[in-house]
């Protein structure tokens, strides 16, 4: 499920749970809630932007960690021929 998905999903449940809380008496806690509801969403929706960028740079390092695997097989691979060059088992 990916990040947009998620944030309209809480939007409507938001939503859905402010129109409810505005259905009851007390219209200033409804509005308290909806409030707090519409800040909660907002900070979510502020980190959802930050995990683009967080893949692009795990990305980058599973790169690197392929990149230093293929070195050490070279060079696993420079030493095996070293030493049948020296005559070493």
């Amino acid at each position: 499920m990916d990040t947009a998905t998620i944030v309209a999903i809480l939007t409507g449940a938001a939503g859905v749970a402010g129109g409810w809380v505005g259905g009851r008496r007390n219209a200033t806690v409804a509005s308290d809630t909806v409030q707090m509801l519409s800040v909660q969403i907002e900070a979510l929706q502020r980190e959802c932007q930050k995990i683009p960028p967080l893949l692009e740079r795990i990305k980058v390092l599973e790169e690197l960690i392929t990149q230093r695997a293929d070195v050490e097989a070279v060079k696993e691979i420079v030493t095996r021929i070293e030493e049948k060059l020296d005559g070493r088992p």
